[in-house]
This record gives structure tokens, C-alpha cells and sequence, in this order.
């Protein structure tokens, strides 16, 4: 069977969607209190590679992060050390987390998945502006950073999606209709929601939040 991991090495994060054990390549490292190969190497390389017990099951966790609450024991994390492995989510983890709730961040991305089966949002891409586009610091769809005006296009994504295969399907995350549609999978990095397509993730990590949270800016709850 398919497993869907996010593995979170050592400044690599990359998404898989094959089966895979990770190794961090250093396994014959000597451990503190021995040298490589002995027990007690053994044992501290098995203690900062073990498996991760959740603090608490799914989907208590999740009620916490959507309460604003932070990292909850790690959850989505199924092991942790020199590799820091997180599952992608299955159908059953995606159902509860998303539907009826909104993945985004500032200025970045919204999505709302409703009951119905519809995804609403937005995307932006940014680039390089006149400073006569930035009136202020900061607005929803400029920003002056670094003394360099940057306006943002507003991608609409909206349309039907399905959760199937651990993934949700629906029109691609660009918001670019010509992308057109997509299978995403998305996990927890801690509090925050990571989201991929088996090549490559996209962007850092976003708020889950209750309910329909579409404006450019979401007060934090956290």
C-alpha cells in the first residue's frame, strides 16, 4: 500500500508519495556514550530517530489548532530527530480538517472548502511595481519591502473538489485557469498546514482557521 510521507531533513524538505524508510545517511555516527555500531550508539540513534506518539489522537489536536492553540505535540508527525517525518493526511483526516474550514495565509493564499463540495478563494502572485502603486507601507494588494513597491494579482480559485487517494482534487492552486485542476497533499508541520503534489511544496506554511476567512488579512488567533 502507498504511503504518502513529508520528510523535513536537515535543510531539505521535500514531499514523497512513494513508500520510503528514511535514513538520514549517518547512521553509523557515534551516539554520545559510544562509538559507532555499539549499543549505546544504537540506542541514541534509535531514540533521536523514534517514532512520534501524538500528545493527543487526531482529531483532538485538530480541535485545538482550530481553536488557535499551538503545535499540539506535534501533530501530524509520526517521527522525529535528524529527520523529521510527517504524514500526509488520509481522506478521513482531510474531511475533518478542511470542510467548512479556510487553509490560507496573509497576502499569500485563501481557500475555503465548503460542505458542498465547492473550494472558494483566492491566490496572489506578486511582482516588482511603480511606488506610485504603494500609497502606504502595506495594503491587501501592495506592499513596499526593502524600499521596493510589489502589487499583487489576484488569481480566483474556485470550483468543485474532491477528496480521494489522500489528496484533495481541485483547480490548481495557481488559480491560473490554464493549470487547470489538481491533487494536492496537504499535513501538519506542527500548527501549520503544508501542502504538495508529490514534486514539490508549495510556499511555507499556512493558518487553518474556522469557517470562511477569504480577506487579504486574518486577525491571528495565535
Amino acid at each position: 500500500m502507498l504511503m504518502r510521507k513529508i520528510w523535513c531533513g536537515l535543510g531539505v524538505v521535500a514531499l514523497s508519495a512513494g513508500t520510503a524508510a528514511a535514513q538520514s545517511g549517518e547512521a553509523g555516527e557515534a551516539g554520545e556514550g559510544g562509538e559507532a555500531g555499539t549499543p549505546a550508539a544504537v540506542a541514541a540513534e534509535n531514540y533521536f530517530g523514534a517514532t512520534h506518539k501524538p500528545d493527543y489522537p487526531f482529531a483532538t489536536a485538530l480541535k485545538k489548532v482550530l481553536a488557535g492553540e499551538n503545535g499540539e505535540g506535534g501533530i501530524g508527525f509520526s517521527s522525529g530527530g535528524k529527520q523529521f517525518v510527517i504524514n500526509a493526511l488520509t481522506d478521513k483526516q482531510l474531511k475533518a480538517s478542511l470542510v467548512g474550514n479556510t487553509v490560507r495565509k496573509d497576502q499569500a493564499v485563501a481557500l475555503y472548502f465548503g460542505a458542498d463540495g465547492k473550494v472558494e478563494g483566492w491566490k496572489r502572485d506578486w511582482a516588482k511595481a511603480d511606488m506610485k502603486e504603494c500609497p502606504t507601507a502595506l495594503g491587501g494588494n501592495y506592499e513596499i519591502e526593502h524600499g521596493i513597491c510589489y502589487t499583487a494579482t489576484v488569481n480566483p480559485v474556485v470550483g468543485s473538489y474532491e477528496i480521494k487517494n489522500g489528496t484533495v482534487c481541485m483547480p490548481a492552486y495557481s488559480g491560473k485557469a490554464a493549470d487547470g485542476r489538481g491533487c494536492y497533499y496537504l499535513g501538519f508541520m506542527g500548527k501549520y498546514v503544508i501542502i504538495g503534489d508529490g514534486k514539490r511544496m508549495y510556499g511555507s506554511g499556512k493558518d487553518l482557521v474556522p469557517g470562511k476567512e477569504l480577506a487579504a488579512f486574518q486577525p491571528h488567533l495565535h
